[in-house]
């Protein structure tokens, strides 16, 4: 049975061996790869690929790369571009960002607090980027990287 990351959080902080908790806890300590995890956001979500290409304004070969696991370090910016093309909320996108392996957003960050809000309020990519060009921002196009 899988345990919840806070359970698990729990046992390691009052764990008096390493070896035993890793041995008890094997099977809830897994280390998915950005490719698994965007698998299975397509099932939570019930989406299609082609419904997140389409949403996350990205190229649609890079997006399949990423599927396939050819490509396995998008940057930021193509990392939020996929959040929108999800639809995922500032919680969800925090995680995508550390399967990622990206920086998180920050809300003191004018630029991440507008990202924020678009997510959070179920904005598209386009008014998001809207939004971020019209205050001098830059869009998530722009800032791929």
């Amino acid at each position: 049975m899988e345990i919840s990351t806070g359970a698990l959080i729990k046992i390691l902080k009052n764990a008096k061996d390493l070896k035993i908790f890793l041995q008890e806890n094997e099977s809830s300590i897994t280390d998915p790869t950005l490719r698994e995890y965007l698998e299975k956001l397509l099932s939570l979500k019930g989406l299609k690929r082609q419904d997140v290409i389409k949403s996350a304004n990205l190229d649609s070969n890079y997006i399949n790369q990423l599927f396939s696991g050819i490509k396995t370090k998008p940057g930021r910016n193509q990392t939020l571009s996929l959040a929108f093309g999800f639809g995922l909320n500032n919680e969800e996108t925090a995680r995508l960002l550390k399967f990622a392996e990206v920086g998180a957003l920050y809300p003191k960050n004018k630029r991440d607090a507008i990202i924020i809000h678009s997510l959070e309020t179920g904005k598209s990519i386009t008014q998001a980027n809207e939004i971020l060009s019209s205050l001098d921002l830059g869009t998530l196009s722009d800032h791929r990287k």
